[in-house]
């Protein structure tokens, strides 16, 4: 299974989200609820794929992603809002908040 690392910046949906990934036999390897933070686990932590908040706070959360990109790391972005949000040079999955199981499971398979 997976290596994950969760950038969430709302506490409640980050631990909802590790339950189910850890249900699923994946490793959660750290929660970054903040840019800064997120940015340096990225850097500083052993993963494979990450599920990137689109917002994180007041702040889009786009130079993580950036970040990911240039490390070559697989990730997803998750959010509440639609994909109109999304900034159109970023191909990866969206996985829609409330979460749903069985897209989780696609994502993370179609990223690994």
């Amino acid at each position: 299974m997976s290596r994950i690392l969760i950038v969430e910046d709302e506490l409640l949906i980050a631990f909802t989200l590790e339950a189910m990934l850890v249900e699923l036999g994946h490793e959660v390897v750290g929660i970054a609820s903040r840019l800064d933070e997120a940015l340096e686990m990225v850097k500083t932590t052993r993963f494979d794929i990450a599920v990137l908040d689109l917002k994180l706070g007041t702040e889009k959360s786009f130079p993580v992603a950036d970040l990911l990109l240039e490390l070559k790391k697989d990730f997803i972005f998750s959010t509440g809002f639609d994909e109109a949000a999304m900034d159109g040079r970023y191909s990866q999955p969206v996985l829609e908040k409330p979460y749903d199981e069985a897209r989780l499971v696609e994502l993370i398979a179609r990223a690994s």
